[in-house]
């Protein structure tokens, strides 16, 4: 964010923003904050906002050529649209075209690196990217206390770091479930970890831990119970699919590189978790062996391809994959 403040402080705005990453809180922030300091609150004549697929980039390039309506910026934001991917030429032409008195602020959440849009931007726009793996605890618990201290209320450190582990390190979620935590105890100012406990959703990744946690104990209750949970919370059987895939390659990347003796700050950076969570990680690979991590891909490779082969229906592949997890060689 110092760098989006230094372009407010110093009044000197660049006129195409891309906002990036897998950090969407820190996103939206990114965008409130451009927003605030280039248009007035209910300025309808100076700001538009796109959010549909494939919006008609000529129509937007003449918008982002007209002259502000008694302000000194115009501000056009590309919200998720993903124009970085489709655009292409046309998004070039409309950059291309943006007068000084616009500014074209495009957030998505992926972006392709080295596509010729992303080229451009870095060259003449401004590039902000917020990623989930650079979070630092001690930022997300300061983030947590500073949270609860607007809605009145206290919180120890060991406290705030449970919160932390339990909600997977995510600020919104954190948003969310600090709201939750100012309105339960009362008028009580104290939070602890019986009030957490009582209101806190599992951070999806959270139970996704817990099931391979439980696969690797071989306990078959537990990681089913797991997966129904999830399956009555509406998560898709395909998304738990790829979450558990997701889960045991970040094991592989952890045990091949701690079998190499790479540092804490490069495995983190690998395999794109906080640094803060390798100690949770590395506790649940003493359940592994790099024989059986490849095995638990594998596994989760062959029932992707049967689930979209027709072969076997989402939910009754991902129970039969969960079983056959625990049963790999």
């Amino acid at each position: 964010m110092k760098e989006l403040q230094k372009h407010i402080k110093y009044n000197s705005f660049a006129r195409v923003y891309l906002l990036t990453g897998d950090e969407p809180y820190q996103l939206l922030q990114g965008k409130l904050l451009l927003k605030r300091a280039l248009v007035r609150e209910g300025d309808t004549m100076n700001f538009q906002e796109y959010k549909e697929e494939r919006p008609n980039l000529t129509e937007i390039r003449d918008t982002a050529q007209t002259m502000p309506f008694f302000s000194e910026k115009r501000l056009i934001i590309l919200d998720r649209t993903k124009v970085m991917k489709t655009g292409k030429d046309d998004l070039i032409a409309l950059m291309e075209a943006v007068a000084d008195t616009t500014v074209l602020l495009i957030c998505e959440e992926e972006v392709d690196k080295r596509s010729r849009a992303y080229k451009w931007i870095k060259k003449n726009g401004c590039i902000r990217e917020f990623l989930k793996k650079n979070n630092k605890e001690a930022t997300l618990i300061r983030f947590t206390a500073q949270l609860l201290k607007r809605g009145g209320k206290q919180i120890r450190e060991q406290d705030a770091r449970y919160l932390v582990s339990v909600t997977g390190g995510d600020m919104f979620q954190l948003k969310n479930e600090t709201d939750k935590l100012i309105a339960y105890p009362g008028d009580r100012p104290a939070i602890d970890r019986a009030d957490i406990d009582a209101v806190i959703s599992p951070e999806l990744e959270n139970k996704i831990f817990d099931m391979v946690a439980a696969i690797a104990r071989a306990d078959k209750k537990t990681a089913l119970g797991c997966y129904r949970d999830l399956i009555l919370l509406k998560e898709a059987p395909m998304r738990i699919l790829y979450m558990v895939l997701r889960q045991y390659r970040i094991l592989q990347i952890i045990y091949d590189m701690r079998a190499c003796h790479r540092m804490a700050d490069e495995i983190a950076q690998t395999a794109g978790i906080p640094k803060f969570f390798l100690g949770r990680y590395e506790q649940q690979l003493q359940g592994y062996t790099g024989r059986t991590l490849a095995a638990c891909v594998e596994t989760c490779l062959a029932t992707e391809t049967d689930i979209k082969t027709g072969r076997i229906t989402d939910q009754l592949g991902v129970e039969t994959m969960i079983a056959g997890l625990m049963e790999r060689s």
